[in-house]
């Protein structure tokens, strides 16, 4: 009875022992980022367009890339396809306390494969799936578990495979890393190099022409150069691990951060889809972020390639790399209603213009407020009548001195600052501006063929009688040949092959009131009549929030309106994160028809060394010259 009775008294008290050294931890409370945006302030002004990704929450990614899908696999490969557009393989960007996986799409746009994959893997938990982590020699990659078994996506090396499954939908599924390493001719035999192309295809799913018509759409794996016989010796050395909710500093939990936009009236937030030279943010300004292996991971992807082909000329090698916004502060003082955004005032009055001190024999001082989704790179101010400028970037806790004319190293690497100016005489012609980065992919972007562009804020009533203002601006584009004809070039899908953009921008710009919310906008982005579609090359789009009678920024010179001409159609490309999802076109068995025919002799006509053939002297040759005449040619 003793020898039966220990060991469970030995086990409960080991399970009381590891529940008391494993309790849950303490939650730590994170505070929003936009916590402190004034009351004035209208909040969460949101710009979707129906046919790009809507990256303002984990769950919006999922939900919006994956409409349309009918299976697990279909909603997988759809969210692989998105991180593919989100993020380019370069060094782990850091910030004290890590980067949120939401963060990563919206800020930077690059990490390295643990990173990738502890971002990619925070899509599957938000899509209700688990995930692990397996390790291989030098590389880390992960797993999903849905339709109960394992599944394997590498974003890093850009790669899947497809396995027999008559259990799932069309026969097939998703093959796991050990399914790879327990039967490698999922790969030797069901892939296939392009060595024109220098990617892989499935044997079976390859850029060629089916029954006259070109199967761009084949998804291309392991673009960057990486190797089949490489991944069939990583999976067998694989070193299945656990669940991380972290890798290398790139985490699941938001921690605080969100992506609201919050503008108070005077200000503007543009964004754009180029970089400003010097104004990157990676490890500070020491390294400028770029995709090292040039254009390779789009060049011949249908699915994320159309997307950022038009973006090729930013750098010299087609790499992708960080684009930049101007959050600014430039009121107009005609009009008291900017003075409801201001974070704090002092000794403040609103007359003929200008900001003066209330009683003149005291200083003023107004505070502004800056806060955005997208980390801060620069910063500038101008302002007339200026006696002091401090900044403070811990809620208002300390104020320091700057120069308002340049203090890019005290908000470098923030997400929000309180910029407090102080004066004795009227101010007058206040403009500050912070230069932030971000990732131009994680925009709404416009489409070939018509886009609903939906604008909504989380409280219209906030708006008051001020205005919001949206503009975007972009330039259309086609392309002189068919996917057919790029087929029998032996091009790229998506290296900008006979495909151009126009010089003068067709711009957008709508106003509206508080009644007005939520809208819609119908944007067309037509093709000219015997052209193929691209996508347009988008510039940037801007949302600001004006006093009543005041005018919205200047437009780009020679700005076009947006409408479908006479010579053009609205022609449309597939959905992007839907590339993949679909089984291969069947080729079509025609009939055939055996006939015999009976040879016949014919002549031969030759040209001899003069230029002259034979018909031009009169002649024809009905059999061989006589040695050291002119034969055939």
């Amino acid at each position: 009875m003793l020898s039966a009775t220990g060991p469970l008294v030995v086990i409960g008290l080991w399970v009381l022992v590891v529940s008391v050294a494993y309790a849950a931890p303490k939650l730590k409370t994170y505070r929003p980022i936009d916590a402190d945006a004034p009351a004035g302030f209208v909040r969460q002004i949101k710009v979707l367009a129906d046919k790009a990704p809507d990256t303002s929450s984990r769950e919006a990614i999922v939900r919006s890339v994956t409409r349309g899908c009918k299976t697990n696999d279909e909603k997988a490969i759809a969210i692989y396809n998105f991180f593919r557009l989100m993020c380019y393989h370069h060094a782990y960007p850091g910030e004290p306390g890590g980067i949120a996986a939401l963060k990563l799409f919206n800020v930077y746009g690059w990490s390295l494969c643990g990173g990738q994959h502890s971002a990619l893997s925070s899509l599957w938990v938000t899509a209700g799936w688990k995930h692990r982590f397996v390790g291989w020699k030098g590389h880390t990659t992960v797993e999903a578990f849905y339709d109960d078994q394992w599944h394997y996506f590498d974003t890093f090396l850009k790669f899947y495979c497809w396995k027999k499954d008559p259990n799932a939908p069309g026969g097939r599924t998703v093959a796991r890393q050990a399914d790879i390493a327990n039967n490698p001719d999922l790969i030797n035999k069901g892939m296939v190099y392009d060595k024109g192309r220098r990617v892989w295809y499935a044997r079976d799913d390859r850029f060629q022409i089916i029954d006259g018509k070109a199967n761009w759409t084949a998804p291309a794996f392991l673009v960057c150069g990486d190797s089949a016989p490489g991944v069939i010796s990583g999976c067998k050395g694989r070193r299945p691990g656990r669940d991380n909710r972290s890798w290398m500093g790139i985490k699941h939990a938001e921690d605080g951060y969100n992506t609201n936009v919050n503008l108070g009236v005077g200000y503007s937030l543009e964004l754009m889809w180029k970089p400003i030279k010097g104004a990157h943010w990676f490890r500070g300004r020491k390294r400028v972020p770029y995709h090292s292996c040039g254009d390779k991971d789009y060049r011949n992807c249908p699915a994320i390639g159309p997307v950022l082909e038009p973006y090729r000329y930013l750098h010299p090698r087609g790499s992708r790399t960080y684009a930049n916004g101007r959050l600014i502060f430039a009121p107009d003082m005609s009009n008291d209603a900017f003075l409801t955004a201001l974070a704090a005032k002092d000794n403040v009055k609103l007359a003929n213009g200008a900001l003066t001190p209330a009683d003149p024999s005291k200083p003023a001082s107004i505070t502004v407020y800056f806060q955005a989704p997208y980390i801060f790179t620069r910063a500038k101010g101008s302002a007339e009548g200026v006696e002091s400028a401090e900044i403070s970037t811990d809620g208002g806790k300390t104020f320091k001195a700057i120069d308002l004319a340049n203090f890019d190293d005290a908000v470098g690497g923030k997400y929000a600052c309180l910029v407090r100016l102080g004066f004795k005489k009227a101010l007058r012609n206040l403009r500050i501006e912070i230069i932030v980065q971000h990732n131009r992919c994680a925009l709404p972007y416009l489409s070939p063929g018509p886009n609903k562009v939906t604008v909504s804020v989380a409280d219209p009533k906030a708006l008051g009688n001020n205005r919001l203002v949206v503009t975007y601006a972009y330039a259309l584009g086609s392309r002189s040949v068919s996917y057919e004809e790029l087929c029998d070039m032996g091009a790229e899908v998506a290296r900008c092959h006979k495909a151009s953009w126009s010089d003068k921008p067709t711009v957008v710009q709508k106003a509206f009131t508080a009644a007005d919310l939520p809208a819609t906008i119908d944007i067309p982005v037509p093709t000219p009549k015997g052209k193929y579609p691209v996508y347009p090359r988008m510039l940037f789009l801007r949302r600001e929030v004006i006093a009543p009678g005041s005018k919205p920024m200047p437009l780009p010179p020679d700005a076009l309106p947006a409408k479908v001409g006479p010579n053009q159609e609205l022609k449309t490309l597939p959905n992007p994160f839907l590339i993949g999802t679909q089984k291969p076109p069947k080729r079509v068995e025609r009939p055939k028809v055996t006939k015999k025919i009976p040879m016949q002799s014919s002549h031969v006509v030759w040209r001899t060394k003069d230029g002259k053939t034979a018909d031009q002297y009169g002649r024809t040759i009905t059999s061989r010259p006589a040695p050291g005449a002119p034969g055939p040619g």
